[in-house]
Protein backbone atom coordinates (compact mmCIF):
# COMPACT_ATOMS: atom_id res chain seq x y z
CA UNK A 1 0.00 0.00 0.00
CA UNK A 2 1.40 2.99 -0.98
CA UNK A 3 1.87 5.85 1.99
CA UNK A 4 0.27 9.41 0.38
CA UNK A 5 2.21 12.26 0.89
CA UNK A 6 -0.89 14.16 1.98
CA UNK A 7 -1.66 14.70 5.47
CA UNK A 8 -5.18 15.79 7.02
CA UNK A 9 -3.68 18.86 8.06
CA UNK A 10 -2.68 20.05 4.39
CA UNK A 11 -6.61 18.79 3.79
CA UNK A 12 -7.33 21.36 6.25
CA UNK A 13 -5.26 23.89 5.15
CA UNK A 14 -6.63 23.63 1.26
CA UNK A 15 -10.13 23.90 1.82
CA UNK A 16 -9.61 26.46 4.18
CA UNK A 17 -8.04 28.70 1.36
CA UNK A 18 -10.48 27.13 -1.01
CA UNK A 19 -13.12 29.03 1.24
CA UNK A 20 -11.69 32.24 2.20
CA UNK A 21 -9.76 33.00 -0.34
CA UNK A 22 -6.60 34.29 1.59
CA UNK A 23 -3.71 32.88 3.53
CA UNK A 24 -4.21 34.90 6.42
CA UNK A 25 -8.15 34.29 6.90
CA UNK A 26 -7.43 30.54 6.54
CA UNK A 27 -4.76 31.17 9.27
CA UNK A 28 -6.88 32.67 11.37
CA UNK A 29 -9.37 30.29 10.92
CA UNK A 30 -7.02 27.11 11.61
CA UNK A 31 -5.51 29.46 14.57
CA UNK A 32 -2.28 29.22 13.20
CA UNK A 33 -0.11 32.25 12.27
CA UNK A 34 0.12 33.18 8.54
CA UNK A 35 3.78 32.23 8.47
CA UNK A 36 3.27 28.67 9.61
CA UNK A 37 0.40 27.84 7.09
CA UNK A 38 2.40 29.65 4.37
CA UNK A 39 5.82 27.17 5.82
CA UNK A 40 2.94 24.36 5.39
CA UNK A 41 1.82 25.50 2.08
CA UNK A 42 5.43 25.48 0.80
CA UNK A 43 6.28 21.76 2.20
CA UNK A 44 3.18 20.29 0.08
CA UNK A 45 3.78 21.65 -2.97
CA UNK A 46 7.50 20.41 -2.74
CA UNK A 47 6.10 16.58 -1.67
CA UNK A 48 3.60 17.04 -4.52
CA UNK A 49 6.70 18.78 -7.16
CA UNK A 50 4.78 21.63 -8.45
CA UNK A 51 2.51 25.01 -7.51
CA UNK A 52 -1.18 24.58 -6.11
CA UNK A 53 -1.91 27.96 -6.60
CA UNK A 54 -2.18 30.88 -8.79
CA UNK A 55 -0.34 34.19 -6.70
CA UNK A 56 -2.89 37.04 -7.34
CA UNK A 57 -1.57 39.73 -5.15
CA UNK A 58 -2.94 39.43 -1.41
CA UNK A 59 -5.38 36.12 -2.78
CA UNK A 60 -4.96 32.62 -3.30
CA UNK A 61 -6.52 30.91 -6.65
CA UNK A 62 -6.13 27.28 -6.84
CA UNK A 63 -4.85 25.94 -10.90
CA UNK A 64 -5.75 22.98 -11.89
CA UNK A 65 -3.92 20.54 -10.14
CA UNK A 66 -4.52 22.57 -7.04
CA UNK A 67 -8.71 22.35 -7.58
CA UNK A 68 -7.95 19.04 -8.07
CA UNK A 69 -6.54 17.68 -4.85
CA UNK A 70 -8.81 20.29 -2.77
CA UNK A 71 -12.19 19.02 -4.32
CA UNK A 72 -10.43 15.68 -2.86
CA UNK A 73 -9.84 17.01 0.24
CA UNK A 74 -13.31 18.69 0.91
CA UNK A 75 -14.74 14.87 0.46
CA UNK A 76 -12.42 12.92 2.49
CA UNK A 77 -12.78 15.19 5.41
CA UNK A 78 -16.58 15.34 5.37
CA UNK A 79 -16.33 11.78 5.23
CA UNK A 80 -13.89 11.46 7.77
CA UNK A 81 -16.08 13.78 10.39
CA UNK A 82 -18.44 11.86 9.61
CA UNK A 83 -16.67 8.48 10.12
CA UNK A 84 -15.57 9.64 13.39
CA UNK A 85 -19.56 10.91 14.72
CA UNK A 86 -20.23 7.22 13.95
CA UNK A 87 -17.29 5.69 15.66
CA UNK A 88 -18.05 7.98 18.94
CA UNK A 89 -21.97 6.74 18.89
CA UNK A 90 -20.46 2.59 18.15
CA UNK A 91 -18.42 3.61 21.38
CA UNK A 92 -21.54 4.25 22.82
CA UNK A 93 -22.97 1.13 21.93
CA UNK A 94 -24.95 1.84 18.93
CA UNK A 95 -24.32 1.96 15.15
CA UNK A 96 -24.38 6.01 13.84
CA UNK A 97 -26.83 4.61 10.81
CA UNK A 98 -28.17 2.32 9.41
CA UNK A 99 -29.06 1.88 5.40
CA UNK A 100 -31.87 0.43 4.18
CA UNK A 101 -33.22 -0.77 0.80
CA UNK A 102 -36.11 -2.69 -0.40
CA UNK A 103 -36.82 -4.78 -4.47
CA UNK A 104 -40.28 -3.53 -3.96
CA UNK A 105 -39.98 0.50 -3.84
CA UNK A 106 -43.83 0.57 -2.72
CA UNK A 107 -42.33 -0.73 0.58
CA UNK A 108 -40.82 3.16 1.64
CA UNK A 109 -45.37 3.91 1.37
CA UNK A 110 -45.00 2.90 5.28
CA UNK A 111 -41.32 3.32 5.95
CA UNK A 112 -41.84 6.86 7.53
CA UNK A 113 -44.11 5.82 10.13
CA UNK A 114 -41.30 2.58 11.05
CA UNK A 115 -38.94 5.49 11.19
CA UNK A 116 -41.02 7.45 13.44
CA UNK A 117 -41.35 5.00 15.56
CA UNK A 118 -37.88 3.98 15.75
CA UNK A 119 -36.56 7.70 16.18
CA UNK A 120 -38.51 7.94 19.61
CA UNK A 121 -36.25 5.34 21.15
CA UNK A 122 -33.11 5.80 18.84
CA UNK A 123 -32.74 9.52 18.49
CA UNK A 124 -29.23 9.53 17.82
CA UNK A 125 -29.72 7.13 14.74
CA UNK A 126 -30.01 7.69 10.85
CA UNK A 127 -31.92 5.62 8.72
CA UNK A 128 -30.74 5.94 5.32
CA UNK A 129 -32.54 4.63 1.91
CA UNK A 130 -30.44 3.10 -0.61
CA UNK A 131 -32.68 3.00 -3.05
CA UNK A 132 -29.58 1.97 -6.10
CA UNK A 133 -28.67 -1.26 -4.05
CA UNK A 134 -32.42 -2.74 -4.75
CA UNK A 135 -30.80 -4.81 -7.89
CA UNK A 136 -28.28 -6.52 -6.21
CA UNK A 137 -28.41 -5.98 -2.03
CA UNK A 138 -27.05 -9.28 -1.70
CA UNK A 139 -23.39 -7.80 -2.97
CA UNK A 140 -24.41 -4.64 -1.09
CA UNK A 141 -24.76 -6.72 1.84
CA UNK A 142 -21.66 -8.67 1.58
CA UNK A 143 -19.50 -5.30 0.63
CA UNK A 144 -20.96 -3.66 3.66
CA UNK A 145 -22.94 -0.70 1.71
CA UNK A 146 -25.79 -1.76 3.03
CA UNK A 147 -27.49 -3.23 6.54
CA UNK A 148 -30.83 -4.44 5.92
CA UNK A 149 -32.75 -5.25 2.65
CA UNK A 150 -36.43 -6.14 2.13
CA UNK A 151 -36.23 -8.82 -0.48
CA UNK A 152 -39.18 -11.26 -1.71
CA UNK A 153 -38.86 -14.55 -3.59
CA UNK A 154 -37.05 -17.76 -4.20
CA UNK A 155 -33.56 -16.74 -4.82
CA UNK A 156 -31.15 -17.46 -2.09
CA UNK A 157 -28.10 -14.93 -0.76
CA UNK A 158 -24.64 -16.80 -0.12
CA UNK A 159 -23.51 -18.23 3.17
CA UNK A 160 -22.89 -14.60 4.61
CA UNK A 161 -26.15 -13.74 4.44
CA UNK A 162 -28.99 -14.13 6.66
CA UNK A 163 -32.96 -14.36 5.55
CA UNK A 164 -35.57 -13.98 7.94
CA UNK A 165 -39.14 -14.77 6.83
CA UNK A 166 -41.01 -11.11 7.11
CA UNK A 167 -44.64 -11.89 6.13
CA UNK A 168 -46.33 -13.26 2.73
CA UNK A 169 -48.18 -10.98 0.33
CA UNK A 170 -50.23 -11.26 -3.13
CA UNK A 171 -49.17 -10.12 -6.52
CA UNK A 172 -52.27 -9.04 -8.33
CA UNK A 173 -53.53 -7.32 -11.58
CA UNK A 174 -55.00 -3.79 -10.83
CA UNK A 175 -57.71 -2.54 -13.42
CA UNK A 176 -59.51 1.02 -13.64
CA UNK A 177 -63.63 0.49 -13.13
CA UNK A 178 -64.15 0.45 -17.38
CA UNK A 179 -61.96 -2.45 -17.59
CA UNK A 180 -64.33 -6.09 -18.72
CA UNK A 181 -62.04 -7.53 -15.49
CA UNK A 182 -63.36 -5.15 -12.81
CA UNK A 183 -65.58 -6.67 -10.36
CA UNK A 184 -63.84 -10.42 -11.38
CA UNK A 185 -62.75 -12.60 -8.61
CA UNK A 186 -59.54 -13.76 -10.56
CA UNK A 187 -58.17 -14.04 -14.12
CA UNK A 188 -56.33 -16.96 -16.07
CA UNK A 189 -53.20 -15.67 -17.16
CA UNK A 190 -53.57 -16.71 -20.46
CA UNK A 191 -55.98 -13.29 -20.24
CA UNK A 192 -52.92 -10.70 -20.52
CA UNK A 193 -52.44 -11.44 -24.05
CA UNK A 194 -55.07 -9.59 -24.95
CA UNK A 195 -53.81 -6.09 -22.42
CA UNK A 196 -51.61 -2.93 -22.06
CA UNK A 197 -49.78 -3.77 -19.33
CA UNK A 198 -47.35 -1.27 -17.35
CA UNK A 199 -45.24 -2.47 -15.47
CA UNK A 200 -41.35 -2.07 -14.35
CA UNK A 201 -38.26 -3.58 -16.27
CA UNK A 202 -37.75 -7.03 -13.99
CA UNK A 203 -41.50 -7.47 -13.84
CA UNK A 204 -41.59 -10.04 -16.77
CA UNK A 205 -37.87 -11.66 -16.29
CA UNK A 206 -38.46 -15.71 -16.17
CA UNK A 207 -37.61 -15.79 -12.59
CA UNK A 208 -40.63 -13.55 -11.49
CA UNK A 209 -43.88 -14.55 -10.67
CA UNK A 210 -45.34 -13.26 -13.12
CA UNK A 211 -43.12 -14.03 -15.72
CA UNK A 212 -43.19 -17.82 -14.86
CA UNK A 213 -47.28 -17.52 -15.04
CA UNK A 214 -47.12 -16.52 -18.44
CA UNK A 215 -45.25 -19.19 -19.45
CA UNK A 216 -46.66 -21.59 -17.84
CA UNK A 217 -49.71 -20.39 -19.71
CA UNK A 218 -48.11 -21.11 -22.80
CA UNK A 219 -45.51 -18.33 -23.12
CA UNK A 220 -48.38 -15.44 -23.26
CA UNK A 221 -47.15 -12.10 -24.29
CA UNK A 222 -48.93 -9.25 -23.55
CA UNK A 223 -50.81 -7.13 -26.44
CA UNK A 224 -48.48 -3.85 -25.41
CA UNK A 225 -45.90 -3.73 -22.49
CA UNK A 226 -44.79 -0.72 -21.34
CA UNK A 227 -42.03 -0.15 -19.36
CA UNK A 228 -41.61 2.57 -16.41
CA UNK A 229 -39.55 2.57 -13.13
CA UNK A 230 -40.67 2.54 -9.53
CA UNK A 231 -44.10 0.98 -10.64
CA UNK A 232 -46.05 2.15 -8.25
CA UNK A 233 -48.05 5.29 -8.49
CA UNK A 234 -48.06 5.84 -12.26
CA UNK A 235 -48.98 2.64 -13.23
CA UNK A 236 -52.09 3.14 -10.61
CA UNK A 237 -53.46 6.07 -12.17
CA UNK A 238 -53.02 4.42 -15.95
CA UNK A 239 -55.17 0.98 -14.45
CA UNK A 240 -57.17 4.07 -13.05
CA UNK A 241 -57.89 5.56 -16.09
CA UNK A 242 -58.45 2.78 -17.89
CA UNK A 243 -55.24 3.11 -19.80
CA UNK A 244 -54.43 -0.62 -19.33
CA UNK A 245 -53.42 -2.84 -16.44
CA UNK A 246 -50.48 -2.99 -14.11
CA UNK A 247 -49.51 -6.02 -11.53
CA UNK A 248 -48.41 -5.36 -7.74
CA UNK A 249 -48.40 -6.43 -4.30
CA UNK A 250 -51.67 -6.15 -2.84
CA UNK A 251 -50.54 -4.45 0.00
CA UNK A 252 -48.59 -1.81 -2.19
CA UNK A 253 -52.23 -1.27 -3.69
CA UNK A 254 -54.45 -1.53 -0.85
CA UNK A 255 -54.31 2.26 0.30
CA UNK A 256 -55.56 3.55 -3.32
CA UNK A 257 -58.54 0.14 -3.86
CA UNK A 258 -60.43 1.88 -0.96
CA UNK A 259 -61.16 4.70 -3.29
CA UNK A 260 -63.91 2.44 -5.53
CA UNK A 261 -62.33 3.18 -9.18
CA UNK A 262 -59.36 0.42 -8.92
CA UNK A 263 -59.92 -3.32 -8.31
CA UNK A 264 -57.76 -5.92 -7.54
CA UNK A 265 -58.05 -9.10 -9.45
CA UNK A 266 -56.34 -12.63 -8.52
CA UNK A 267 -53.92 -14.35 -11.24
CA UNK A 268 -54.78 -17.99 -11.26
CA UNK A 269 -57.60 -20.08 -9.00
CA UNK A 270 -54.62 -20.01 -6.21
CA UNK A 271 -53.20 -16.55 -6.99
CA UNK A 272 -49.04 -15.48 -7.36
CA UNK A 273 -47.46 -15.71 -3.84
CA UNK A 274 -44.53 -13.16 -2.44
CA UNK A 275 -42.76 -14.45 0.65
CA UNK A 276 -41.20 -11.73 2.04
CA UNK A 277 -38.10 -11.54 3.86
CA UNK A 278 -35.44 -9.28 5.57
CA UNK A 279 -31.90 -9.78 5.15
CA UNK A 280 -29.03 -8.65 6.42
CA UNK A 281 -25.29 -9.85 7.01
CA UNK A 282 -24.90 -12.97 8.93
CA UNK A 283 -23.30 -11.85 12.02
CA UNK A 284 -24.60 -10.40 15.25
CA UNK A 285 -26.08 -6.85 14.86
CA UNK A 286 -25.38 -3.90 16.99
CA UNK A 287 -28.04 -3.19 19.26
CA UNK A 288 -29.51 -0.20 17.31
CA UNK A 289 -29.34 -2.15 14.35
CA UNK A 290 -31.57 -5.24 16.49
CA UNK A 291 -33.71 -3.00 17.56
CA UNK A 292 -34.78 -1.53 13.89
CA UNK A 293 -34.89 -5.32 12.96
CA UNK A 294 -37.53 -6.22 15.67
CA UNK A 295 -39.27 -3.48 14.83
CA UNK A 296 -39.63 -4.22 11.19
CA UNK A 297 -41.02 -7.34 12.10
CA UNK A 298 -43.38 -6.08 13.96
CA UNK A 299 -44.49 -2.99 12.21
CA UNK A 300 -44.74 -4.40 8.49
CA UNK A 301 -48.71 -4.76 7.13
CA UNK A 302 -50.91 -7.32 8.04
CA UNK A 303 -51.94 -9.58 5.14
CA UNK A 304 -54.61 -12.27 4.84
CA UNK A 305 -52.53 -15.42 3.63
CA UNK A 306 -55.62 -17.50 3.03
CA UNK A 307 -57.53 -17.37 -0.16
CA UNK A 308 -60.71 -15.45 -0.93
CA UNK A 309 -63.60 -17.44 -2.42
CA UNK A 310 -64.17 -16.94 -5.96
CA UNK A 311 -66.94 -18.07 -8.40
CA UNK A 312 -64.32 -19.04 -11.10
CA UNK A 313 -62.75 -16.95 -13.38
CA UNK A 314 -65.47 -14.85 -14.93
CA UNK A 315 -67.76 -14.85 -11.97
CA UNK A 316 -67.90 -11.89 -10.23
CA UNK A 317 -66.76 -11.08 -6.48
CA UNK A 318 -69.62 -10.27 -4.04
CA UNK A 319 -69.39 -6.59 -2.44
CA UNK A 320 -66.49 -4.18 -3.26
CA UNK A 321 -62.96 -4.99 -3.65
CA UNK A 322 -60.62 -7.92 -2.76
CA UNK A 323 -59.06 -6.44 0.49
CA UNK A 324 -56.40 -7.42 2.65
CA UNK A 325 -57.55 -8.57 6.36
Amino acid sequence: MTTPSVETRHLLLLTAIDEVGTLNAAARRLHLSPSALSQQLRELEERLGGPLFHRQWRRLALNAAGRRLTDAAHSVLSELVRAESETRTLLRGASGTIRVATVCHQSYRWLPELLKTFARTWPDMEVTVVSEASESPWEWLEERKLDVALVAGAKRPGPHIRLAPLFRDELVALVGREHSWFGLSEVHAREFAGEHLWVDDGALRSDTLLGRALAEAGHVTPRKVTHIPMTGGVAMEMARGNLGITVMPRWAAEPSLAEGDLWAVRVGAKGLWLEWSVATRAEDPEPALAAFLDLLRTHHPRFRTDAPRARGTRGRARGGPIRAG
